[in-house]
């Protein structure tokens, strides 16, 4: 079966060029001139990809982009705009659901390696939501951030050792983290590299399953800190691979709470850990538990 593709563009011309562009990529090709025409026919038919220009004559493209997100099933959104917007898409896809943007004009290899791209992201939604579909219920978060490189010192990447490996990582209304490669590889030392936030992600998920589990066991942590360390081993052609991270926290609980229970629950916040069960390398846990009146 072909796939779906919607183009929501109100100039006639601009979507002649991207029917002519796509007409040999198999796809089956729609057109909605405005956003009324274009919601009364996702509501009529599945769609897999729209191509959307966010300035419309009759709505807003970003409007049109939050009504689709709340479809059943949202086909993945491509939003298109003049270059004076172009803000304005990297907004929507950063924080608005889109899969990725185009900046008017733009030219056909663009066109069609955008579009593919967004249709194999359709493709994993669907086997996403067939395995949800077949395993009643699991349910699906999703998690956007932005990363923007802030390391241009004039040139770009003109050479290895001409640019900075600074990068803002930011979140609709979270604080921004700032960002930078390891030193050993030219990084800020002052800044997080991606490194250190993975073994932070191990340990955090860890903590926080570990606390969940400890309240409904009855054990009252009063203290909880993790020197966690992670090992990486690099090869010789600079790639490289995690091979395990070690977590060591100290917690600290009220003293005549149960001791064996709160060491025990160590596992079963590693069984539960969202992050644990994303990674294909060992993670140790070495607990020590402490207790402590109060008062």
């Amino acid at each position: 079966m072909s796939n779906r593709v919607l183009i929501v563009e109100d100039s006639a011309s601009l979507a002649l060029t991207c029917k002519l562009h796509l007409a040999g990529q198999g796809h089956t090709l729609l057109e909605a001139a405005d956003g009324q025409t274009a919601l009364a026919l996702l509501h009529d038919q599945s769609v897999d990809c729209i191509l959307l220009d966010l300035d419309l004559p009759d709505m807003n493209g970003a409007e049109i982009l939050r009504l689709v997100r709340d479809f059943p099933t949202p086909p993945v959104v491509v939003v298109v705009t003049a270059r004076s917007a172009a803000p304005q898409a990297e907004h929507a896809v950063a924080y608005g659901g889109a899969f990725d943007y185009l900046v008017k004009p733009f030219n056909g290899p663009r066109l069609v390696t955008t579009v593919r791209n967004a249709l194999t992201e359709a493709a994993l939604r669907r086997e996403l939501a067939n395995r949800q579909a077949e395993a009643p219920g699991v349910s699906l978060h999703h998690y956007d951030v932005r990363v923007t490189w802030t390391g241009n010192r004039g040139t770009g990447t003109s050479g290895y050792r001409d640019y900075a490996r600074d990068h803002l990582i930011e979140a609709d209304g979270r604080q921004p983290i700032a960002g930078s490669s390891d030193p050993a590889f030219r990084g800020n030392p002052t800044r997080w590299n991606p490194e250190q936030l993975l073994v932070a992600a191990v340990s955090a998920c860890h903590k926080l399953w570990y606390l969940h589990l400890c309240a409904e066991a009855g054990v009252v942590v009063l203290d909880y800190v993790d020197d966690a360390l992670g090992t990486m081993a690099e090869d010789s052609s600079g790639s490289g691979h995690f091979t395990r991270v070690t977590l060591r926290p100290v917690v600290t609980i009220r003293a005549g709470c149960d001791t064996a229970v709160a060491a025990i629950l160590h596992t079963s916040a590693h069984d539960k850990c969202f992050i644990a069960n994303s990674l294909n390398f060992p993670i140790r846990c070495e607990p020590r538990i402490v207790t402590r009146s109060e008062g």
